[in-house]
């Protein structure tokens, strides 16, 4: 049985109570759970990267280091979410005093770009093809790639309940899942007329089902080329995470009081690697 969750904090304590057994959600809630003593794991990935970028207001921020004026507003998804946590990393290796930055809460990358646009916002986090579309628009610039500056951005993952995962038949079950999930990367990887077709069936957007491949040929092409969001075989290294955890930690996210290897379970996506062939 499935069922839609919007909210990835909810989808997390649906999977700590036990009321679900696998569900699609976020790295940070699940390792934020699992610090508070929850029995879950990381098994799988939904993607790869994410096709998230920093645009700002270049009349305003030519450099890092012009988010520390206060009077530069960086508009995140949440404080403590990947929106945040992704502009961090590449700030902290760069010397910026991060507790200078002046933060505020703007749900959906729509409103984050009418917030730019509008000039009440300095930088936002937004999809890069609404990005090249903005900056068409104005003296708009992309300032982070996170796919360029991470070992790997990991995003959205599939967790499962450490419990239910102990019986055979749930491994076998997530197995299967994650070979259905490769395959679906291979093909969106060959084919943009299958593309075309999930993007239709799944995405939310208003005119997402009428939307010709030859519409989507641009980003389609930024994610299967560039960002590299859907790789052949799906792989859950632990440095990836290593990776984040400064960032996860600077962000308030988590405190760090666990070991990566933890909560990782790599072997069952290795397993539907081997078998997928």
């Amino acid at each position: 049985e499935t069922q839609r969750l919007d909210q990835i904090r909810t989808l997390t304590q649906t999977l700590i109570a036990g009321a679900a057994e696998m569900g699609e959600t976020d790295s940070i809630t699940v390792m934020s759970a699992v610090e508070q003593g929850a029995d879950l794991k990381i098994v799988g990935l939904w993607y790869m990267n994410t096709s998230l970028v920093f645009l700002v207001n270049a009349d305003k921020v030519r450099e890092f280091k012009d988010l520390e004026k206060p009077d530069n507003i960086v508009a995140v998804n949440g404080k403590g979410d990947i929106t945040h946590v992704m502009l961090l990393g590449p700030l902290i290796k760069r010397g910026v005093d991060i507790k200078k930055l002046n933060i505020v809460e703007i749900g959906g990358s729509g409103a984050r770009m009418q917030a730019l646009q509008s000039g009440r916002v300095a930088a936002v986090p937004i999809h890069f093809d609404q990005a090249a579309e903005v900056a068409k628009k104005g003296n708009f610039k992309v300032l982070l790639e996170p796919w360029k500056e991470y070992t790997a951005w990991i995003n959205e993952i599939w967790a499962v309940n450490g419990s239910w995962l102990k019986k055979k038949e749930n491994e076998r079950m997530v197995i299967d899942m994650l070979k259905a999930q490769m395959t679906a990367w291979r093909k969106a990887n060959a084919d943009l007329n299958w593309y075309t077709e999930a993007y239709r069936k799944h995405v939310t957007l208003k005119d997402a089902k009428s939307a010709t491949p030859e519409q989507l040929r641009p980003l389609w092409e930024g994610l299967t080329k560039e960002i590299k969001a859907f790789p052949p075989v799906m792989e859950l290294k632990l440095e990836y995470w290593n990776d984040l955890l400064p960032a996860y930690i600077q962000a308030g996210a988590i405190e760090g009081k666990f070991k990566v290897a933890s909560v990782i379970e790599p072997s069952l996506a290795k397993q539907a690697a081997s078998e997928l062939g």
